[in-house]
C-alpha cells in the first residue's frame, strides 16, 4: 500500500458521501436545527469572526454545506460567498436570505475558484478535521484572504484524546470521531491537532495564530466518552439533549459554554475554535 493510500481513501470516501442528494438532505436536517446545543455553539463560533471584521465585509464560507454559516452571516449584513464540492448541498441553500448578499460556487477547498486576497474574512466549520492533509486547506484559505483578514476554523484537540486514554478505553466507533491514521474506517476519520502544530501551519501559511480555545464541553468529549463507555456516552448525549429543552438548564449550559469552557485547558473538550490573521 502506498503512503498516500489512506489519505486518498479518506478523501474519496468523504467527497463521494457529501455529493449525494441523500446525504445533503440528512446534513441539512441535522445542521439547520435551531433548538439544540450545536446551534448555540455555531452562533458563538460565528461571533469569533464577526467581532473582528467590519460590517458588510466580503466573507467566504469554506465548505459551506447547506449554508448554516452562510445564511447566518448574510443575515448579519455581510456579503457571503459559500463554496462546496457538493452541488446537492448548495441546492439546499435559500439564497434569498439577505437579498443580494449570498453567492454560491461549486468548488474544491484544495483549489478555491477565487483570486488571491478576495475576502476580508474566511470561516469554516465541520470541514478541516475531515482530512489528514488539512494544512493544505488552511494554506488555500490564507491565499484568498486579504492581508489583515481573519480566518476562523474549528478543529479537534489531540490533548482531549490523550486525557481520555488515561481515564479509560475510548470506543472510537461509538464516539464517532477517530483521529487514528491507521486502524479506523475512512468515513470515521476526524483529524486532531495541537497548538504547536497549529502554530507551524500558521507560520507556513503566512498567518498569525491569535486564539485557540475549547469548543463544546457538553458535546463531543472524548474524556466523558471514555469514562462512561459506549452505551453510557450515548445515554449521556440523549440526556444533554433532553435537559437542553428546559429553559433553566439551557441557560446554564449556554453560560457554561460561553464563560467556563473557553477558559478550560484544551484537554477538557474535543472541539477547538481557532482564530488566525493574515500577515501583511
Amino acid at each position: 500500500m502506498s503512503p498516500n493510500a489512506g489519505l486518498d481513501a479518506v478523501k474519496h470516501y468523504k467527497s463521494a458521501a457529501w455529493t449525494s442528494t441523500e446525504r445533503a438532505q440528512i446534513y441539512d436536517r441535522t445542521t439547520n436545527s435551531t433548538s439544540d446545543l450545536t446551534h448555540f455553539l455555531t452562533t458563538e463560533f460565528i461571533g469569533l469572526l464577526t467581532q473582528r471584521i467590519a460590517p458588510g465585509s466580503a466573507v467566504l464560507d469554506l465548505g459551506c454545506g447547506t449554508g448554516v454559516l452562510t445564511k447566518a452571516l448574510a443575515a448579519l449584513g455581510h456579503d457571503v460567498t459559500g463554496v462546496d464540492i457538493s452541488q446537492a448541498m448548495l441546492d439546499k441553500i435559500d439564497a434569498h436570505v439577505g437579498p443580494g448578499r449570498i453567492t454560491l460556487r461549486q468548488g474544491d477547498v484544495y483549489a478555491l475558484p477565487f483570486a488571491d486576497a478576495s475576502f476580508e474574512g474566511v470561516i469554516t466549520r465541520w470541514v478541516i478535521p475531515h482530512f489528514r492533509d488539512w494544512p493544505l486547506i488552511v494554506r488555500e484559505a490564507a491565499r484568498v484572504l486579504r492581508p489583515g483578514g481573519t480566518l476562523v476554523i474549528d478543529h479537534t484537540s489531540r490533548a482531549n484524546y490523550a486525557l481520555a486514554a488515561r481515564e479509560g478505553a475510548l470506543d472510537h466507533a461509538s464516539f464517532g470521531y477517530d483521529p487514528r491514521v491507521r486502524g479506523g474506517e475512512p468515513g470515521g476519520f476526524y483529524a486532531a491537532t495541537t497548538v504547536d502544530e497549529l502554530q507551524l501551519v500558521a507560520d507556513t501559511a503566512g498567518l498569525d495564530l491569535l486564539d485557540v480555545a475549547p469548543l463544546g464541553f457538553f458535546r463531543q468529549n472524548a474524556v466523558i466518552a471514555a469514562v462512561l463507555g459506549a452505551e453510557g456516552f450515548q445515554s449521556y448525549k440523549k440526556a444533554v439533549d433532553a435537559f437542553y429543552q428546559d429553559p433553566g438548564a439551557r441557560a446554564f449550559i449556554q453560560w457554561f459554554e460561553r464563560h467556563v469552557t473557553r477558559a478550560l485547558p484544551l484537554d477538557m473538550a474535543n472541539g477547538m475554535a481557532v482564530v488566525l490573521r493574515k500577515r501583511g
